[in-house]
């Protein structure tokens, strides 16, 4: 069998200046670079030292780019949470809440440590599957 290797640049999702795509899809899987809180067509754009709002851009970043790789919060079946400062931890749960059915949540590792942009105070990464047809624009290879 023929694994197909998907390298997911999404139109829906930040403008990161770094080498890396939004996402690899193999086969049925998706996996999701950290995406920071950027909004907006220029890079690095976020709001400061607001760690609500860094959060909740952060995971629509993740949803669009699920979204443009045939996948959805619904699906992720790994989720990591980087978190710089340890006080935004209970924070950062109360939120995460809202995003995923009551008990149906994917496993999940927090990590309080250091980013590599000064003010962004969260970094969200996953894996996920994949439901549907591929939306975003992409580069294919069969491995």
């Amino acid at each position: 069998m023929k694994n197909v290797r998907t390298v997911i640049h999404s139109p829906n999702g930040p403008n990161v200046p770094a080498p890396l795509a939004h996402a690899v899809r193999v086969d049925n899987l998706v996996y999701v670079s950290g995406l920071p809180p950027y909004y907006g067509d220029k890079p690095r754009q976020f709001v400061p030292d607001d760690f609500a709002a860094q959060f909740r851009q952060s995971m629509e970043n993740l949803k669009n780019v699920l979204k443009d790789a045939g996948s959805s919060l619904a699906d992720i079946v790994k989720m990591n949470v980087l978190v710089t400062r340890q006080e935004d931890f209970p924070v950062m749960n109360q939120l995460y809440r809202t995003y995923f059915e009551e008990g149906n949540y994917p496993a999940r590792t927090t990590t309080i440590c250091g980013l590599g942009i000064p003010g962004v105070l969260i970094e969200l990464e996953c894996v996920a599957l994949a439901r549907e047809e591929l939306a975003a624009s992409r580069e294919t290879r069969a491995s």
